[in-house]
């Protein structure tokens, strides 16, 4: 509106002028050497202005055409700069980073130094070892918001090749508090402070991978719990006892039958006195699931240690729970307390359950107490060949170990492991 304002003013103001040219008639003589130009003021006025008009018309012309032609050259450049890209792309993809720098060097000649000549020029210096220069040209791009993921990306590529695992830390510490749903810097966070045994770290990553839905529920749950247990073992070591207790029962809640957790958990309540709640710690981790260790700790928390009330003790733990570990566990006591029915009773049910190595070892162990030595000599043959008993074993690479650990002793993997019974070759082999 005003535009249209000022266009009608200026209209209105020519108008006036012309009109009072008009009105004023004169004339104009112009000398010249030889030439002389006579004429009224009012052709004077429209030549000049005609001339005016002409010369604008003469300038816009020029500026087009020559714009046009700057405009042309500089797509020239822009296309051969980005075919330079695309020749780069392919060498990094080849492996080749001595190709591909010089097809970034190219690139940036033509087109100027831009984000995408800083992650090309990165990764080629990446990929011929120069990491001096690539983590240069990442730290170049991290001031963006635009680029401020491949920027991280790129430097935690530089830690990783560098094999700095405090430094790679670090990077994808700032990452996740930046990209908080960005894959590998959950993976690295993780993987890294595990690694380093940094658990507030390792929480963290798992925290986030949970709310990105990259881990269910249940491996939240199992891997936060093995983390709590990890840091209540490491407070052990540093002599924190209620800082042991309150992890080792957050642990618990994660995940109710972590026996190392309920074990934790007993022996803390011991040494504070609290020896009906470590009692009831172990009675309730056997309901979840049944392992030797809480035998032992039950019967460790037990005021009479004769073998008949250790037998009624252990009775009173295992109940109706069936399983092989509690008929074994009776087994042994019965034999130790002289009752060699429910001894043999026990032990055939276990063997019922599962034939296993132990179980044979204990039936011997009745059989030569009882002075049976060619049932003694028969249950020994049979534990020869029958498979080992349950321990825990790695779900990555299947390692057995006799202890329980946040990593596995062979592969290193985190929260892996899991206490399971017989192997299949095991069990094949003893058919």
């Amino acid at each position: 509106m005003i535009r249209l304002l000022f266009a009608l003013a200026v209209a209105a103001a020519l108008a006036a002028a012309g009109a009072w040219v008009m009105d004023h008639p004169g004339r104009v003589v112009i000398d010249f050497e030889n030439h002389r130009l006579d004429t009224s003021v009012a052709m004077l006025a429209i030549a000049t202005a005609v001339l005016m008009v002409l010369s604008a018309l003469l300038m816009l012309l020029w500026r087009w055409i020559t714009t046009g032609l700057w405009e042309r050259q500089k797509l020239a450049r822009h296309r051969r700069g980005y075919n330079e890209l695309a020749w780069g792309l392919s060498s990094l993809m080849e492996g080749d980073g001595k190709r591909a720098a010089r097809h970034a060097r190219k690139f940036e000649d033509l087109v100027g130094q831009t984000a995408l000549s800083d992650v090309l020029a990165g990764q080629a210096a990446l990929a011929e070892g120069d990491m001096a220069t690539a983590r240069k040209r990442f730290r170049a791009l991290e001031g963006d918001r635009r680029t401020k993921a491949l920027a991280l990306h790129g430097l935690f590529a530089v830690d990783a090749a560098q094999g700095d695992q405090p430094a790679m830390l670090a990077t994808a510490r700032r990452a996740i508090e930046q990209l908080p749903r960005a894959d590998w810097a959950q993976t690295g966070l993780f993987e890294n402070a595990v690694a380093l045994a940094d658990w507030a770290a390792a929480d963290k990553a798992l925290l986030a991978a949970y709310r990105s839905s990259r881990v269910t529920e249940q491996e939240f749950r199992h891997r936060r719990a093995t983390i709590r247990l990890a840091e209540a073992r490491k407070a052990e070591t540093e002599g924190r006892g209620d800082d042991v207790l309150k992890l080792a029962r957050e642990a618990i809640k994660l995940e109710p039958a972590l026996v190392p957790a309920r074990l934790m958990a007993a022996a803390q309540y011991r040494k504070k006195g609290a020896v009906r709640r470590a009692r009831a710690m172990v009675r309730e981790g056997w309901r979840h699931m049944p392992h030797p260790d809480l035998t032992a700790a039950w019967l460790d928390l037990a005021d009479d240690t004769s073998p008949t009330r250790r037998y009624q003790q252990l009775e009173a733990l295992i109940g109706d729970r069936t399983s092989i570990d509690g008929h074994l566990a009776l087994g042994r006591h019965a034999t130790a307390a002289d009752l060699p029915g429910p001894a043999r009773s026990h032990l055939n049910a276990a063997l019922e359950l599962g034939p296993q190595r132990r179980v044979y070892l204990a039936l011997e162990a009745l059989e030569q107490k009882l002075g049976n030595d060619t049932a003694a000599r028969f249950a020994a043959g049979k534990a020869a060949s029958a498979p080992r008993g349950p321990a825990w074993q790695c779900s990555n690479c299947g390692y057995r170990q006799s202890a329980w650990s946040e990593l596995c002793g062979s592969c290193g993997s985190f929260a892996t492991l899991e206490w399971t019974a017989v192997r299949k070759e095991d069990v094949s082999s003893a058919g």
